[in-house]
Formats: C-alpha cells, sequence, structure tokens
C-alpha cells in the first residue's frame, strides 16, 4: 500500500513540472549531484536541495548576518537571512506567474547568499583586499563563488551539502551587484567545471536562476531605503521625485511594480527582462541608495571600524593557526583556548576533511572568517585584542 502511494504521488509531482514552461528547468532534466543519493518518494530533487540549505548552520547564522547597518540594536533592521526569505518569496511568485520550477527557485534564493562574510560589503571588500592584494590570489573573495565552497566543502566538516548542479549554478552566479536589464541563461555552459568560476562574467544556465539573480536587486532597494528611513539617515521627501512617481516611496509598492514590470516583460520568453522605462527608476533609486545611504558619513565610519577590525582578525587567527602547527601543537592550542576560549571553534573548524598540508594557512582562514556573523566576529576580536582581568 506505502509503495503505491509513493509512486502515485511521485506522478502527481512530475505532472507537475510537465506542464511547466518549456524554458523551466525540469527536475529529470537535472544532471544530478557529484554524489547519487537515494530518490526520496514524497520530494523531486531541487525541492530537497531546499530543505537541506534549511536545515544547514550556514543558513541558520545568517540571522546574524547584517545587510547594511552592521551589528543593529533594532530588530526591526534587515538582516541576511530575512533578504534571503525576501527573495525567494519575491522570485517565486515571479517564477509561478512565469511558469517556472518554483522548487528551483527557492533552492537558489535560499542558499544564494551562503557565501556572504560579516558585515555585509564591507566584509567581502576587506577578503577580496587580503586575498587578491596581500596574498596574490587572481579573483579574490567573491561571496557568491565562496557559497559554491560553502556547500559543497565547508559545511559538515567538509563533507558539504552535495546539491544538485543546477542549485550549485545559480548560488555561483548570481550577483546582485550587477544591474542587467535582460538576464539570458547561459545553457551552453559546463555545470561540471563550476568550481573553474573565478569572476562574476557567468550567467546561471537556468531562467530560474537567472529570475533570482534579477530578484536579488528587487529585495534589497526598496528595503535598505526603508532601513534608512527608519534609522534617521534619509527622509522619504528625499527620495528622488521621478523614482516617488513612478515606484513609490514604500518598499512594498516599489517590489510590487518591480515584480508585475518583470512578469509582464518576460512572459514566453526564455530570458528574464525589464522595461527600459522601470529599468531606468531601478537605476536612478541604485545611485541614491549608493549616494545617500551606502556612502551616508554613519554607515562609512562603522563599515570604516569594521574594516579594520576584521583585517585585524584574519591576520591574528593566521598567526595563531600557523604557530599552532595548523593546530597540531596541543600544548599551544590549550593556551590558546584557556586564554581566548572562543578560539576552540576555530579548531574544531580546522578538522574540515579537505584541509591538509597543501592548503595554504590563509585559504583555511578566510573560509573560517567568511563564515563568522557579526556578533561572533565582535566576541572574536575581543578576547583576541581586549584586555582582560586574571584577578
Amino acid at each position: 500500500m506505502a509503495g503505491e502511494i509513493e509512486v502515485d504521488i511521485q506522478k502527481i509531482l512530475i505532472g507537475d513540472e510537465e506542464r511547466l514552461s518549456p524554458f523551466a528547468k525540469r527536475s529529470d532534466e537535472s544532471l544530478g549531484r557529484c554524489r547519487p543519493i537515494e530518490r526520496d518518494p514524497f520530494r523531486l530533487e531541487f525541492a530537497r536541495d531546499e530543505t537541506r540549505i534549511l536545515h544547514s548552520r550556514p543558513f541558520r547564522r545568517l540571522k546574524h548576518k547584517t545587510q547594511v547597518f552592521l551589528s543593529p540594536n533594532d530588530d526591526h533592521i534587515c538582516t541576511r537571512m530575512e533578504h534571503v526569505l525576501h527573495v525567494s518569496s519575491i522570485a517565486a511568485v515571479i517564477g509561478r506567474c512565469l511558469n517556472l520550477n518554483t522548487d528551483l527557485i527557492n533552492a537558489i534564493a535560499k542558499g544564494h547568499d551562503l557565501g556572504h562574510p560579516p558585515f555585509g560589503h564591507t566584509g567581502e571588500s576587506v577578503l577580496n583586499k587580503i586575498i587578491a592584494e596581500d596574498k596574490g590570489v587572481p579573483g579574490g573573495f567573491k561571496h557568491e563563488i565562496h557559497g559554491l565552497r560553502v556547500v559543497d566543502k565547508l559545511t559538515n566538516y567538509g563533507a558539504g551539502l552535495n546539491l544538485t548542479y543546477e542549485v550549485r549554478d545559480g548560488i555561483a552566479t548570481h550577483c546582485g551587484e550587477s544591474f542587467e536589464r535582460i538576464v539570458c541563461p547561459d545553457r551552453g555552459r559546463d555545470l561540471h567545471k563550476l568550481e573553474s568560476l573565478d569572476d562574476r562574467t557567468g550567467m546561471p544556465a537556468t531562467l530560474e536562476g537567472c529570475l533570482v539573480r534579477l530578484v536579488d536587486r528587487i529585495a534589497y532597494l526598496g528595503r535598505d531605503l526603508e532601513d534608512a528611513i527608519k534609522a534617521r539617515l534619509i527622509k522619504k521627501e528625499d527620495i528622488p521625485r521621478e523614482v516617488t512617481r513612478g515606484l513609490g516611496a514604500d518598499n512594498g509598492r516599489i517590489i510590487g511594480v518591480f515584480a508585475n514590470d518583470t512578469i509582464a516583460n518576460s512572459a514566453g520568453k526564455d530570458r528574464i527582462e525589464m522595461s527600459e522605462e522601470i529599468f531606468g527608476l531601478m537605476k536612478t533609486l541604485k545611485e541614491f541608495n549608493y549616494e545617500r545611504i551606502y556612502k551616508h558619513p554613519e554607515v562609512k565610519r562603522v563599515a570604516d571600524k569594521a574594516n579594520k577590525m576584521l583585517e585585524m582578525l584574519f591576520y591574528e587567527v593566521e598567526r595563531i593557526y600557523e604557530k599552532s602547527e595548523r593546530g597540531r601543537g596541543a600544548p599551544f592550542v590549550a593556551a590558546t583556548v584557556k586564554a581566548s576560549p572562543v578560539l576552540e571553534t576555530f579548531f574544531r573548524f580546522t578538522k574540515n576533511t579537505n584541509y591538509n598540508d597543501e592548503i595554504e594557512p590563509w585559504r583555511v582562514v578566510a573560509d573560517y572568517v567568511a563564515g563568522m556573523t557579526d556578533h561572533f566576529a565582535e566576541k572574536t576580536f575581543t578576547q583576541l585584542f581586549m584586555p582582560s582581568p586574571f584577578v
């Protein structure tokens, strides 16, 4: 009886996918996973990926990684987790209207920022500078490409999440900082070579990935505006008049206009597209946000502090790792953990099965620091650099 029910459910699930747009990616068209796993009777493969991401530790930590306003005391300021949920929600609505695979959309959306370091783009710029300039590594540090490393090699002490190629591709190519009016899938790209990506020129291989790439901007532009007003950095009256006329001044209205325009201009096409008019307003809003919010003196003041703190943190952890003989020097490790108990987490982290003596110490440290939340980075810095009483 149970077997018959499983067969019936599989037929329903597969039947639903057969009715998708010819441009959608169906589960039975997936290239699969690096390591095959037993089929699930009640979920198709992309839905399983979403669940794997949701239950992973890197996803849980997103609730303590911030977007623009670093380590806020206000619980209503946007966190990285809230952002990925916004992307997932908005992209699923648009994708359903375009008859795309919402399982794939939700998996990519929920995993797209797993590679983001603490302190938003400030943290990313610090790691990029260290890796590109000091360590001389081409490509430096890019959170979306690091996201692929997170799901493949860092989660579960090296076992990874073993996601499908299509979800991994969507994570590695989402790049919400890149503003294109039209996002076309690169269906000819070899997804078996995803690990060779080191820049942001590649487009997603699926239309679902293209949608997440565009929606990433939709989700943060209006939300950052909302947070900036709440933080009293700007007032609604400061927003350019053409933006308020064409998009509105509230996040919900802005999202609605962007979403409606994307649906209207992408229906029946093998690309995700916005109208020139609404895309022009999106660029105007982006430029306003950069000038009045992201480059605001108060935001920059906090970012500069975070920048210095993360840089000092990186080099100190690297020094400790090397002096500890990659964690093998038991007396040194014990003394270090006694002085800074938070580093016990670091030495556990170094037990990752992908780490060996051929891996450069900076790579291990970069992986560790990139995984920190804002609060954990502050706690680690305090224990490493701030004096504490011993009597």
